[in-house]
């Protein structure tokens, strides 16, 4: 049985008389959907939409037969037996209700592309921003979350949320692209996002204007989306292809000897909480001011296999205090270099073809700055000016 039938409920019926054929018949041409006709011995049983049923007992009076019902199955016919049963009814009732008041929160939170020497940070910077196991799903302002996240995060360059049902996802990206905003098919021009040496040049639409060992700038045109005829422009096209080029980048980044940091006191206050449906209960202890690093374990309850929308969280705060210490000129250079490979990291190239570094000193600090030639992909589309003079 579909559950169309189950819905609508269905009679199983013998048939009992001399004619079964007529009937049958009968039934036919009034459009009559009995199914599931089968015999058992001499008897012919068979199945019909209960709405249906006293239609059909017309069709079997016509044709001189009775119809006696063996069997009522379906959903009428199951409120039917329970409608007296009050207590069942008012549980079933609460168990639809919260089922869809669980859908309403967020149950999973998923980190994707997450390095893992970033993961402690970025993870508490997550639940900071409010993207946790409970939270309302109507709550979560993508755009929002994700400009908070990339304020506090400073080493991704893309940071996306997005939620779907009741899966919360947060994507890092350290080499993030910033989307055109050319359309798909839109005439434009492709230009040179960076200046450098032309390497190489493949027009896959439109017209080359530059060739290998060119030297060109930051928004030179490199393949042209404009056809020009004896008589002037004739048409535009959506100009695309690949063109490589030698670029240099300078990266600069001071250290100063002296810094201030953080360090942890050696007092750790222990924090339980339990967070359920978006709220979270402190139990038994209050959250204590000041700056504190924070570590946590998560404990979900589960009945019978199933997770519970309640979760026990131990929190374990180190209390920190700030700290004024000379640093060393080794760890200030492997600050620079730290601060200085992100950077270059960023850099969407093929191929790093040279390093060259060099340390200044400042007053009470050094400045490193890095010399870098790249091998990389300069294409960069741009709609097509039509008032622009050559």
């Amino acid at each position: 049985m579909n559950l169309l039938n189950f819905i609508r409920g269905i009679y199983r019926f013998e048939i009992i008389g001399i004619s079964p054929e007529r009937f049958i018949n009968i039934a036919n041409r009034r459009w009559l959907n009995v199914f599931n006709l089968h015999c058992q011995g001499k008897r012919i049983f068979g199945c019909i939409a209960a709405s249906e049923f006293y239609t059909l007992s017309d069709a079997a009076q016509k044709a001189g037969v009775q119809l006696v019902i063996t069997n009522s199955i379906g959903l009428p016919f199951l409120i039917k037996n329970y409608r007296r049963r009050i207590g069942f009814i008012l549980g079933f009732a609460m168990f639809c209700f919260t089922l869809w008041y669980l859908s309403l929160f967020v149950w999973f939170v998923e980190t994707v592309n997450l390095p893992e020497q970033y993961a402690a940070e970025a993870n508490e910077a997550v639940y900071d921003a409010g993207i946790r196991t409970g939270m309302l799903s109507s709550s979560i302002d993508g755009t929002l979350l994700e400009f908070e996240l990339e304020e506090k995060l400073g080493q991704f360059d893309l940071i996306k949320v997005s939620q779907l049902g009741c899966n919360a996802q947060v994507y890092f990206s350290t080499s993030g692209t910033i989307e055109s905003t050319v359309e798909q098919g839109e005439p434009c021009d492709v230009v040179a996002s960076s200046g450098g040496e032309i390497v190489s040049i493949i027009a896959k639409k439109g017209t080359p204007l530059v060739k290998p060992g060119d030297v060109v700038y930051p928004g030179d045109i490199l393949i042209s989306g404009l056809f020009e005829g004896p008589e002037g422009p004739i048409s535009m096209v959506h100009s695309y292809g690949e063109v490589t080029a030698i670029t240099e980048h300078t990266f600069s980044t001071a250290i100063d000897y002296r810094q201030t940091v953080k360090e942890p006191t050696g007092r750790i206050v222990t924090v339980n909480r339990i967070i359920a449906f978006g709220m979270e209960i402190p139990l038994f202890s209050s959250v204590p001011k000041g700056n504190y690093s924070r570590t946590y374990e998560e404990f979900p309850l589960e009945l019978f296999g199933f997770n519970l929308p309640i979760t026990l969280r131990r929190e374990y705060l180190h209390e920190l205090c700030y700290v004024e210490h000379d640093v060393s000129r080794e760890e200030c250079l492997r600050q620079a270099d730290e601060i200085l490979e992100r950077e270059v990291q960023k850099i969407d190239a093929i191929e790093v073809i040279s390093t060259d570094s060099k340390v200044n000193e400042t007053n009470g600090g050094i400045r490193v700055t890095r010399y870098v030639t790249f091998l990389e992909d300069i294409t960069q589309k741009r709609k097509i000016l039509f008032n622009k003079t050559e």
